[in-house]
């Protein structure tokens, strides 16, 4: 990279916005059998089976308005992010039997998705890979979880080819699978992807503005003051470095609009 910036070593987590975090923990806990790894006073992290990215749910602040994590894409069913599922059918029976909303399953060459409303109105691909695609994953036991792992982040862009030259120089993305109107980018070793989907204008800003500035997914970084020291002088920061429910943490923003975290864990020192 230009400026020796090699320190993400991958996507850490997927953030979902709740109202209540202890209430959101313990659905996603009952429903799809996650485990707790951290809680915070604002903040819970949920591990995904035995996935490497957490799901961390997260609480608004008392003067903000709580906003549900919407569609990128609707009517091309563009998610945030999504979940694997070992599951061809993609549990289509059990979610109605449960009455967790989905869309229509949408089948192609490479892989079956729909889309989950959980029941604060966040909106959560999931995806089976079929067997000749890139990413597809045997299970490793008789009887799959519901879900696998966190599988990919998406990124609505407008302009393909500047978009990976900068998530490349500036954020250290490696490009695995271009595909014309998209690409898929690895971080690091980390398992979970980044797929950008090149957009027309107008649903590509209604995207952005969908997000209202805020992080869906962070990349985790060994040495966060440098991280940001770097990225400061890049003109690509937004805010200051700050510590949270002993998360070290800062934001970055990308030139099409949107925002990503970039997170530390370190032990917070009491008394």
């Amino acid at each position: 990279m230009p400026s020796g910036l090699n320190a993400f070593m991958r996507i850490d987590r997927v953030i979902l916005p709740v109202p209540d975090v202890r209430l959101a923990a313990e659905w996603y806990v009952h429903e799809f059998e996650f485990q707790i790894a951290r809680t915070g006073s604002k903040e819970i992290d949920l591990n995904v089976h035995e996935g490497e990215t957490l799901l961390t749910l997260t609480e608004s602040a008392e003067n903000q308005t709580f906003r549900p994590l919407p569609h990128l894409d609707a009517e091309g069913h563009v998610p945030c992010f999504n979940f694997y599922t070992h599951w061809e059918d993609l549990h289509g029976g059990w979610f109605e039997s449960r009455g967790i909303r989905i869309t229509e399953m949408m089948q192609t060459p490479y892989m079956n998705v729909c889309e989950m409303t959980d029941p604060f109105g966040n909106v959560i691909g999931i995806c089976h890979e079929k067997s000749n695609s890139l990413f597809y994953t045997p299970s490793s036991g008789p009887i799959p979880p519901m879900f696998h792992r966190v599988l990919a982040v998406f990124l609505p862009v407008r302009d393909l080819e500047s978009s990976i030259r900068w998530y490349s120089d500036v954020l250290g993305f490696k490009l695995h699978n271009h595909w014309g109107q998209g690409a898929d980018l690895v971080i690091g070793a980390g398992e979970t992807v980044v797929t950008m989907i090149c957009m027309d204008e107008k649903p590509q800003r209604q995207a952005i503005q969908a997000m209202k500035g805020r992080a869906y997914y962070s990349l985790q970084t060994s040495d966060i003051h440098e991280a940001y020291r770097k990225l400061s002088t890049m003109g690509v920061t937004d805010g200051p470095c700050r510590q949270q429910n002993g998360v070290n943490m800062f934001h970055v923003k990308s030139p099409e609009g949107l925002t990503i975290r970039i997170s530390e864990k370190e032990l917070i020192q009491v008394g």
